[in-house]
Order: C-alpha cells, then sequence, then structure tokens
C-alpha cells in the first residue's frame, strides 16, 4: 500500500512539474533564424563539410522577450530525447543540418544543445519544438524569394534596403537580416530572421533591421558541390 501511495505523490509531482512548466511561458514571440550555409562556411573558423546545402537552413528557434532580458538555457525537466532525432532524421539534416558534419550521430550534439540553449525556454515538449521549427522552415522558401527579386547568390553585394523590400513583398510583414565579416572584413549576407507570436500560429512584424550590414552584403555562392534545392 504504501508502496502506491509514494508512486502517487511521485506522479503528482511530475505532473505538478511539468504543469508549471507549461503555465510559464515567459516570452513574447518566436524568432526562427534561418542561416545562408555558404556565408556561415566562409565566416566561421573550423571549416565546413565538402558538399553545404544551397538553400537556407535553420539556425535557431528561439523564444523572444520584448525589453527583457534574452531567453537562454532555462531550467527544463525535459531533454531532447533520441527518439525525437530518429523520427525526423530525414528533415532535420536536409532543413536543420550541421554544417561541419553530414554524419547524423555526430549532429545529434547540434539539436541537443539547441534545445538546451533555446527550446528549454519553449514552453512545449521536444517533440514539439523540433517539428514546428522544421514546418515554419517548409513554409517559405527565402532563397527563391530573393530570386525572384533579382538577388541570386553569385557573390554580388546587395544592398540591405533591397533584400529586406523583397522579404516584406513575399511575406507581408518584415524580417531582420545579419551580416557578417570574414577575415578580410568582406561582408556577407549570413541569416534571416522571421517573427512569429507566442502562440506560433501567426507571422508578426519584426524590426526591420540590418544587424551588422555597414556596408551592402555579399550574397554568396562558394563553388561547393551544391546539394540539390529541397522539392
Amino acid at each position: 500500500m504504501k508502496s502506491k501511495f509514494l508512486f502517487v505523490f511521485l506522479l503528482l509531482g511530475i505532473l505538478n512539474c511539468e504543469a508549471q512548466y507549461f503555465n510559464a511561458n515567459p516570452y513574447d514571440y518566436l524568432q526562427l533564424a534561418l542561416r545562408w550555409p555558404n556565408s556561415y562556411c566562409l565566416t566561421h573558423e573550423g571549416g565546413c563539410r565538402e558538399i553545404v546545402p544551397q538553400y537556407f537552413t535553420i539556425s535557431y528557434l528561439h523564444p523572444m522577450r520584448r525589453g527583457g532580458p534574452d531567453l537562454q538555457n532555462c531550467p527544463s525537466p525535459f531533454n531532447m530525447p533520441n527518439s525525437t532525432m530518429e523520427i525526423n532524421k530525414n528533415d532535420l539534416l536536409k532543413y536543420w543540418p550541421d554544417l561541419r558534419t553530414d554524419n547524423f550521430i555526430e549532429s545529434k550534439s547540434l539539436w541537443r544543445d539547441q534545445w538546451r540553449k533555446f527550446g528549454s525556454c519553449y514552453s512545449m515538449m521536444p517533440d514539439d519544438y523540433i517539428v514546428y521549427a522544421l514546418n515554419s522552415r517548409k513554409r517559405n522558401d527565402l532563397k527563391k524569394i530573393l530570386t525572384n527579386a533579382g538577388i541570386v547568390a553569385s557573390g554580388n553585394p546587395y544592398p540591405t534596403r533591397r533584400i529586406l523590400q523583397a522579404f516584406r513583398k513575399a511575406l507581408g510583414v518584415n524580417v531582420d537580416i545579419v551580416c557578417e565579416p570574414d577575415r578580410s572584413g568582406n561582408v556577407y549576407l549570413a541569416e534571416v530572421h522571421q517573427c512569429v507570436d507566442a502562440a506560433g500560429t501567426t507571422s508578426i512584424d519584426c524590426d526591420n533591421k540590418a544587424r551588422g550590414c555597414d556596408d551592402d552584403p555579399i550574397f554568396p555562392y562558394m563553388g561547393f558541390q551544391p546539394d540539390k534545392d529541397p522539392k
């Protein structure tokens, strides 16, 4: 009998912990950061794998708070389960790859780190966090948006205003873009940030800013053997 009471007590404790976690929701909106792999390879030390995607891939999904401290590494009773990564293996390798390796086992540390750093602040389970990020990436082809606006990955620079306007016209909301320099001081279009309301259902305006883009950023094609654009 005592063991039954102990089991019930522990179960209630777990449910209470989960309820407190899900009711916490300390963020105001979600920010999906999509990166251009060629720029990452040009601006980060350590190199990239031989073949990198020639389309925008997920950098992170970050719960954000307006005017407050950055939300990272929140207390969470959950870890990223191996089963979640296994079930979503193909989509993770395609849309959320580790650009340093194409090995699935080695890549798992990337997704676990992303959950600990950002997903832990997201008021849903790890499975939902991964699936939501993947589905959000599939929803819009950012490379196609730029190409349709005459902004192509060719190593040429483009005015930041033109890039921001292209996304505004296609998406109906403002995005943010991020530029990063290489060692020679060349500035590259690195990331595009999209914003969604806290419920994760409605696209909202980001700040329409171009962070780090003091010069017109280069949209590079690096000459790697390209992955095919995803269908």
